[in-house]
């Protein structure tokens, strides 16, 4: 089986799955994080794309948490992303995601997600779309 996300990147630090409808999760830029070296030489961020596989990887710990562990998630969609100020090493990336699912017997669910920083600035936003898969059917 093909993974459907960025390993072994852990792109969060903690999640919080207890809303059905709602995913938040942090994210703390280490300096020290093999995936910053050279992103970008003497300004480190860390990238947006990371940014939208925080998003993925809470997306998921709220399917498995809520569906089961037999769940998992693929990304299909973006149908919008904004990137608005950066996330450089010491900030802490705040995520919230709220997940609404496709037409009844569908098997997508559409994520509204933001990212801020500790600061309270906006980093991100945007609306991604994954497709639900039930590995044991």
């Amino acid at each position: 089986m093909l993974r459907q996300f960025c390993a072994p990147l852990t792109a969060v630090d903690a999640v919080n799955t207890e809303s059905e409808s709602e995913v938040t999760a942090t994210k703390t830029i280490r300096a020290d994080d093999p995936y910053l070296a050279g992103h970008y030489p003497h300004f480190t961020i860390y990238p947006g794309i990371f940014i939208m596989e925080s998003v993925g990887q809470a997306v998921r710990a709220h399917v498995a948490r809520h569906r089961g562990a037999a769940y998992g998630t693929e990304l299909v969609e973006v149908s919008r992303v904004r990137f608005t100020a950066p996330l450089v090493p010491g900030n802490t990336l705040e995520l919230t995601a709220r997940l609404t699912p496709g037409e009844p017997g569908s098997d997508l669910l559409q994520v509204k997600a933001e990212a801020r920083r500790e600061d309270g600035a906006r980093c991100a936003a945007m609306t991604l779309t994954f497709r639900l898969e039930d590995r044991d059917a």
